[in-house]
């Protein structure tokens, strides 16, 4: 008897250990497989075009994988249908390997989609559940294919750079607010703001590497839509305005040139008050401290703070008459009249964003700390 329950015992523990070996055989190595890090999506000539950006695991091979001694090889695939998922098809149709979404970090979508094709997108999107809702977006309009084989500096894969993960520039110097998937599909259906997406091109102007041009990619501008509506696009120089209103802000630097000072703009804050009988008006108080990081010719602070407000107001104002200029409420005041006060006015009220729509902004500067003078 002893025997038996001997034997018993062993089975009833081997008995397991073979359906735990099991759900190992069909396991796949890792480098058999293309990690797709980054999708770009076109429609032309009634055709989706989906670009597809490969990072295979050798590229990370090392003990330090930002910086190689010589490229990573970058794959850029291309596969095109009468739908998105027929595009998906015919480029999986035509891989070498088994294709695997769920290391996208970034989309790279064009104005043919953004105008008129997003609900296609957002369809996509979200019957495929590899995709996650806080993957990057941004617009493009150089070619996709040139802006998926830029690498960062050093050599570093494309993965390592601006686009994919913007926080450590952001911590740097904010500018325009980055935006995701989810950002786009809260407010694709509402009936007020504006959806922002920032745009992406090549730039040879700042870096030279092994002493020739270095491709950098950076933002270059933002399309902007409202209501299902794709409205037009504005260059980044004249969205500074968006900057004291930047939900995302860490740092910002800024000049006064005729003054020669330069400065850190240390934090930021800031509220809007809603007025108005029958539209909606706005109040904009806006509190700023800041630092100097130099200031050669020894001006005072009470002109430093006085040319700031100047700039601050002047840069306001100008990113939101360029706004006006395609229909859009970039600063996104409406919707927080919609959503503080959504019984005072119809929709078509709220809507009404003129140029009197502001009643009145407050700029107040604090100068917190006086650097370096001489």
């Amino acid at each position: 008897m002893s025997h038996y329950y001997t034997s018993t015992f062993k089975i009833s523990l081997i008995f397991p250990l073979l359906f735990i070996l099991g759900g190992c055989l069909g396991t796949k190595e890792i480098q058999s497989e293309v990690y797709i890090t980054a999708l770009g999506i076109d429609y032309s000539n009634d055709v989706y075009h989906l670009y597809f950006q490969a990072f295979g695991f050798t590229n990370v091979a090392g003990s330090d994988p930002g910086i190689a001694s010589e490229p990573a090889p970058i794959v850029v695939g291309h596969g095109e249908g009468e739908t998105i998922q027929g595009a998906i098809d015919d480029i999986e149709k035509n891989s070498v390997n088994p294709l695997y979404y769920g290391h996208i970090q970034t989309f790279f979508i064009s104005k043919n989609i953004l105008d008129g094709h997003l609900d296609e997108f957002f369809d996509f999107f979200s019957r495929d559940y590899y995709l996650r809702y806080n993957t990057l977006a941004y617009g493009y309009e150089d070619d996709i294919k040139e802006i998926m084989n830029v690498h960062g500096l050093f050599y570093k894969p494309p993965i390592l750079t601006f686009p994919y993960d913007p926080n450590e520039q952001l911590f740097f110097n904010s500018f325009i607010s980055t935006s995701t998937v989810q950002d786009m599909i809260k407010r694709y259906y509402e009936p007020v703001g504006s959806i922002m997406v920032p745009t992406i091109k090549i730039s040879e102007d700042y870096w030279m590497e092994d002493n020739k041009s270095k491709n950098i990619l950076k933002i270059s501008g933002a399309y902007f839509l409202s209501r299902q509506k794709f409205n037009g696009w504005i260059k980044e120089e004249e969205l500074s305005g968006l900057d004291w209103f930047n939900k995302d802000f860490n740092n910002m630097k800024l000049s006064i040139k005729d003054q020669s000072v330069s400065m850190f703009i240390d934090n930021l804050d800031y509220d809007i008050e809603i007025v108005g009988d029958t539209i909606p008006k706005f109040i904009l108080n806006l509190d700023v401290k800041a630092s100097i990081r130099e200031n050669p010719k020894n001006i005072g602070i009470k002109t430093i703070e006085k040319d700031v407000k100047k700039i601050i107001s002047a840069q306001f104002q100008s990113t939101f008459m360029k706004g006006l200029e395609i229909d859009s409420d970039i600063f996104n005041l409406s919707e927080k009249a919609y959503r503080f006060r959504p019984q005072s006015w119809t929709v078509d009220k709220l809507n009404t964003i003129t140029e009197n729509s502001i009643e009145k902004i407050n700029i107040n500067v604090f100068i917190k700390d006086k650097g370096a003078i001489k």
